[in-house]
């Protein structure tokens, strides 16, 4: 591809002379758009075709359609010069209300109060990814010290390294350069991304500094972890004194090594703190930590307070962090706010509180920020305890009117943003009212014929009023309307000024000034660059070839340019890449995660300064990555919850599959190729699937026990259940798990005996295997609920026995107590009153208000002969007990007793008679015990006992006792 000479030149003047191309690149966070678009746009923006005159005409790319601006009634925005030809980064005042900026391309600039811009250095920098020159600060005692301090990546041995500096500024009255550098500390720049970030000068001359955590974000890298380290600079907010000492009233500062970073830390766990403000009242830090894939925060930062990150992002664990090692028992602070990633952006910049007086009541105080990738400002209050009292506009307190990537506030207060799109300075005045229009406009030039063409359709005006539009040629002529031409004699100037005055219907005006050249002709550039069907793998060469003649057919260097763009789920960001000389491009494609597309573009300047400028646009070899899990599971790719992802051949990727399955109970147990269970690998030139097998507690103990295996068969059904009880049916048993229990076999006899009485939803899930008894006779399983059991024996067969009446059996020797095993499971009495267990020998009856009571032998046989609970005597109201004299044996019932000696066996009494014979002291009395139960007599009925009789008249009543 070429540009011819006396091809069409595009241009809009103004503050943007000689930026060729409105890339909207972050210096530190990343430009996010909706992906889609972001492919559309990229093609439109490289693909033409571009020659300037520098420092005359700005080369403009096709413009997409975009909002209009926006702000509240009364709020305008005024530009001032910033001094910085691309990629401004940071602006601070000086105290005669000049100030100073800096570009990410090293370059630090002086603009007077005036506006007249003045470069006092350009200092060394790596300008990778978000590297470069990034922040600038003003000390405290600059009218008599002239000292300032930078923030800047740079190449040192070899190594990129994150420097912080003192400068001293050279020049009176005005500044004329930087000098005497003095390096306050340094550390090691491991990622492309996330170094120093902003310096705050407090009024007593200390220094706040914030630092990324220098970590690879395309994957999960272990390194984030040092944000945690308060013996690490990682991912901190430092206070330090000017001689990079820490504060000693850090909450780690260390008496014997004030150099030490745990000296100079004063809170932790950031990942990006881009932008920090003191609060102006409580001198407390506020920064805006830029987050990974989901979350934005806002923090007011407490000494000692640890944020979180990696761990946390915002308020919630990391998806691929949280599971690492590192992350165990991690906490964070709170934020003070938090926003997803989504309408109100993905970048946050950290902002400052307004402390004039011109802006109205409702903005007195609050706190105002921005997020560089939707272009918003926002403002939000909050009170000295750390809460949010108004959160932020919805839609922003204003929108498209650049990206703001730093803030500042003018000597009366108002609030200064910097433009890192438009690399200008935006002032956000009030003024109420009708608002004037801002007049802007593009132009085209054709060399050939010396026309110019404008457009003045990017004029806006804040309150919507309808605008016209005036034209004056700087040659005499006018004109009007929003687009129109002029073609320029022969003997016009080589350059003009052109003045656009718009105009709103209150008779309010804005103008702009264009510098024009109409007979500016373009030089060739011949790019030979790979097909456009051509795709990379990461590490592939990227390769082309141009080269460049003036109009006089002169060869001109050729210059090229590297934008990368990084598209991750559903946005897309720019990181603008290296420049260099030469008629040859040989570069790899570079690995930024996911899907990666590299911007190539080769420019070429003649001796007028007419530039022209071709691209092409190398896009990734992408594969399909597929997670698959034996059962449902939660996956991530680089971070982000999913199952599938488009990966670029060749790019690091970061997986993960959760520790445990979606139902709670099932863990990680392999990867089909065997690789840990969070891993990083690098995507093949082909779709890649991974398998990963989740097993249940019930997976492992029946694949790890071989009898297990033998005992109960094959498994016969898929298992079931929850996270509080899972079971699988095998051919000849069951096993179950729970939490609180672990896995247990049933089987047999026990299984369908407990499958019967309704299984786990009634005596919950076995806490034992099926185990044999003490003696050898039987086997049981014990179950969670109602603390039950089932046991089992060739005799008897398989009962339950639960509840109350199992605690008494269990307080009298279980089966190697007197009742032996049960015979039946427990039961309803037949007359409804009670519950019983039947035992080998005797049984265990409970009822409601008395509990369990325990009859057995000689004294249960002579009660079953009475009709047992349905009989005379009814309920047992004792267990079986030994008398006081040692010699015998009873039970207490609601209707008697029954007592029994070896020499007398087992007797009843009761009603008058058994009356009597308690009152003359039981077996204690003459009488002794019973030798034979209640029987008729003429006329009433006869008690027998050792040594005399008890005797009751039917007619009378009466009741007699007698001595044989």
């Amino acid at each position: 591809m070429s540009a011819p000479p006396g091809g069409r030149i595009r241009g809009d003047g103004g503050v943007r002379v000689g930026r060729s191309v409105d890339r909207r690149s972050h210096s530190v966070t990343m430009e996010t758009r909706r992906a889609g678009p972001a492919v559309v746009r990229l093609a439109l923006r490289w693909g033409l075709v571009l020659a300037l005159v520098a420092g005359v005409l700005a080369v403009l790319p096709a413009r997409t359609a975009s909002a209009a601006p926006y702000l509240p009634a009364g709020f305008v925005v005024r530009d001032l010069p910033s001094g910085q030809s691309e990629v401004l980064t940071d602006v601070e005042f000086l105290p005669d209300g000049s100030y100073l900026t800096t570009g990410k391309n090293g370059r630090v600039a002086w603009v007077s109060a005036a506006g007249a811009p003045r470069t006092l250095a350009t200092l060394a920098v790596v300008t990778t990814s978000d590297l470069g020159l990034t922040g600038i600060a003003v000390a405290a005692d600059y009218p008599t010290s002239q000292r300032v301090y930078t923030a800047r990546t740079l190449n040192v041995n070899g190594l990129w390294t994150t420097r912080l500096s003192s400068w001293t500024v050279t020049g009176s009255p005005e500044p004329t350069g930087l000098a005497a550098e003095r390096v306050i500390f340094e550390l090691r720049q491991d990622a492309d991304v996330h170094a120093l970030t902003d310096i705050v000068v407090a009024a007593d001359g200390t220094l706040w500094v914030t630092v990324g955590d220098a970590a690879d974000f395309r994957v999960v890298d272990p390194l984030a972890l040092r944000a945690l380290d308060v013996d690490q600079g990682y991912g901190k907010v430092l206070h330090v004194l000017p001689d990079g000492r820490g504060v000693p009233g850090n909450p780690y500062y260390d008496a014997a090594a004030p150099q030490s970073w745990r000296s100079r830390v004063y809170a932790s766990g950031f990942r990006s703190p881009f932008r920090m403000s003191l609060d102006p009242t409580s001198g407390a830090p506020v920064v805006g930590d830029v987050g990974w894939n989901t979350w934005e925060e806002v923090d007011l930062v407490r000494p000692g307070a640890n944020y979180g990150w990696p761990c946390w992002e915002g308020a919630t664990t990391t998806g691929g962090y949280r599971d690492l090692p590192g992350c165990a028992g991690v906490t964070n602070a709170a934020p003070l706010y938090t926003y997803v990633h989504g309408p109100m952006g993905t970048s946050v910049t950290g902002g400052i509180v307004y402390t004039g007086s011109s802006y109205p009541e409702a903005y007195r105080g609050a706190y105002f920020f921005g997020d560089y990738a939707s272009g918003r400002i926002y403002t939000l209050r909050y009170d000295a305890q750390g809460r949010v009292t108004r959160e932020p506009e919805a839609a922003g307190f204003g929108g498209e009117n650049g990206l703001p990537a730093a803030f500042a506030t003018a000597a009366n207060g108002d609030i200064v943003y910097a433009d890192i799109g438009g690399s200008v300075l935006r002032r956000l005045v009030y003024v109420p009212g009708n608002r004037p229009p801002t007049a802007d406009a593009t132009f085209t030039t054709d060399a050939a014929t010396r026309t110019v063409s404008f457009d003045a359709s990017r004029s806006t005006d804040l309150d919507g009023d309808a605008l016209t539009y005036r034209w004056d040629f700087g040659d005499g002529t006018t004109g009007t309307g929003v687009r129109v031409s002029r073609t320029y004699p022969a003997t016009a100037p080589a350059t003009t000024t052109v003045r656009l005055t718009v105009t709103d219907a209150l008779g309010a005006t804005g103008t702009k000034d264009f510098t024009v050249a109409p007979a500016a002709a373009a030089p060739t550039l011949v790019l030979t660059a790979p097909a456009p069907t051509t795709t990379f793998a990461v590490g592939n060469r990227v390769q082309a070839r141009a080269t460049a003649r003036d109009s006089a057919g002169a060869p001109l260097t050729v210059t090229w340019r590297i934008l990368v763009v990084h598209c991750s789920a559903d946005y897309c960001h720019d990181h603008p890449g290296e420049t260099f000389p030469g008629e040859v491009f040989d570069r790899p494609f570079d690995d930024h995660g996911d899907q990666t597309s590299l911007s190539v573009v080769a420019s070429a300047t003649d001796a007028r300064g007419v530039r022209t400028e071709a691209s092409f646009v190398a896009r990734p070899r992408l594969r399909t990555l597929t997670l698959t899990a034996s059962v449902p599971a939660a996956m991530t790719v680089n971070g982000v919850a999913r199952s599938t992802a488009q990966v670029t051949a060749g790019a690091r990727v970061s997986i993960a599959a959760a520790a445990v399955a979606s139902d709670d109970v099932a863990t990680f147990e392999r990867w089909n190729d065997g690789a840990p269970r969070q891993r990083d690998l690098v995507m093949p030139d082909g779709d890649l699937t991974l398998a990963s097998t989740y097993l249940t507690p019930i997976d492992r103990r029946y694949a790890a026990e071989p009898a297990l295996r033998t005992l109960l068969g094959e498994p016969t059904a898929v298992e079931s259940g929850d996270a509080a009880v899972r079971y699988r049916i095998h051919q000849f048993g069951r096993l179950y798990w729970s939490p609180a229990a672990g896995v247990r076999e049933v089987h047999g006899a026990i299984l369908m005996t407990y499958l019967a009485i309704g299984g786990h939803v009634v005596l919950g899930e076995p806490v034992t295997d099926e185990t044999t008894t003490p003696d050898g006779r039987g086997r049981y399983n014990h179950f969670r609920l109602n603390t039950s059991s089932v046991y089992w024996t060739p005799e008897t067969g398989a009962h339950a026995v639960y509840g109350e009446i199992r605690g008494l059996w269990a307080a009298l020797g279980w089966e190697l107590g007197p009742h032996g095993y049960p015979r039946t499971s427990e039961l309803t009495t037949p007359n409804g009153r009670g519950r019983y267990n039947d035992f080998q020998n005797g049984g265990i009856y409970w009822r409601p208000g008395f509990g369990p009571r325990s009859v057995y032998g000689a004294i249960y046989q002579a009660w079953a002969r009475m009709g047992w609970e349905g009989g005379l005597l009814a309920f047992p109201l004792t267990d079986e007990t030994s008398t006081p004299d040692r010699i015998g044996r009873f039970n207490h019932f609601e209707g008697g007793s029954i007592y029994w000696t070896p020499r007398t066996g087992a007797h009843a009494v009761y009603g008058a008679i058994l009356a009597r014979w308690r009152g003359l002291g039981w077996e204690l009395s003459y009488l002794g015990y019973p030798i034979s139960g209640e029987y008729s007599i003429p006329g009433g009925r006869r008690s027998d006992f050792e040594r005399g009789y008890i005797t009751w008249d039917a007619r009378t009543g009466q009741v007699i006792d007698r001595r044989y």
